[in-house]
């Protein structure tokens, strides 16, 4: 194991336990629910897709099965190599960009884009602009932008103490992850995100660790900010990746929160 006073290897330079890490997910489901809301929303023939934060492109294989060309989307050169060889494998013709969420650009427009899993990664009001601007010009008119997890509605449950923790094994390979979002600087609704993984590979140990600072994003100001840049409308949001639990005042527990918006 890793010496407390070394510091621990990122998650995010080790693509394959950080995959590991987060399936638990039932992928097919998602890629159901994306389909859906195509079919629903689009205000466009809809064949192309790019995911931002794509980290090991864990989407990718169902959506191209599906028909759709995937797109994926992060400033970590690990994770896209990574990415790249398990699209090469499977015999995927996808695409890949090494550029911030908060500041890219791409030579052709998608019909739609999405983060998974809260990996929203903007540091302020600025940020956020800057990210729906890019992807304003990334999306055809009538295209979708898709946000799990982004968007706090739940802020006490989210930013709890102890944070999360699970566990999950594939092949020879066990590990433990926890997670702990913790609120800092409130008037910027900053907050500090800690991932660790600790992993078991056969007779390797690691204990990795990643650190991140985000904004807060909350219901009303995204309605707003929206609202505001004319670029996008918003369609809906709706609770567990269910399109027939859509958000509202009688919802009990909030998790996994979709929210969607339409190119304009």
């Amino acid at each position: 194991m890793t010496s407390p006073l070394t510091p621990r290897p990122s998650c995010y330079d080790h693509p394959r336990y950080y995959e590991i890490a987060f399936s638990f997910r039932d992928l097919s489901h998602e890629v159901d629910v994306i389909q859906q809301t195509i079919e629903s929303f689009a205000g466009r023939e809809v064949s192309s897709l790019l995911q931002l934060g794509c980290g090991p492109c864990q989407h990718m294989a169902e959506l191209s099965r599906r028909g759709l060309r995937f797109e994926g989307l992060d400033i970590n050169p690990a994770m896209l190599d990574y990415s790249r060889d398990k699209a090469a494998s499977a015999g995927i013709a996808a695409t890949f960009h090494l550029q911030s969420m908060v500041d890219f650009r791409l030579t052709q427009p998608v019909d739609y884009v999405f983060i998974a899993l809260g990996d929203l990664y903007v540091q302020s009001t600025d940020e956020l602009k800057s990210l729906l601007r890019c992807v304003a010009a990334a999306l055809r008119q009538g295209g979708l932008f898709l946000l799990d997890w982004c968007v706090q509605f739940e802020p006490a449950r989210m930013f709890k103490a102890e944070g999360d923790r699970w566990e999950m094994a594939q092949g020879d390979v066990r590990l433990s992850a926890h997670v702990v979002m913790q609120p800092f600087d409130h008037p910027h609704q900053l907050f500090r995100e800690q991932l660790d993984i600790d992993v078991v590979d056969g007779q390797t140990q690691l204990s990795l660790s990643s650190h991140s600072v985000k904004r807060a994003v909350y219901p009303q100001e995204l309605l707003e900010l929206v609202s505001g840049m004319g670029l996008f409308e918003f369609v809906g949001w709706w609770n567990d990746w269910n399109l027939d639990q859509p958000l509202g005042a009688t919802t009990d527990a909030i998790y996994r929160p979709i929210t969607l918006l339409r190119r304009v």
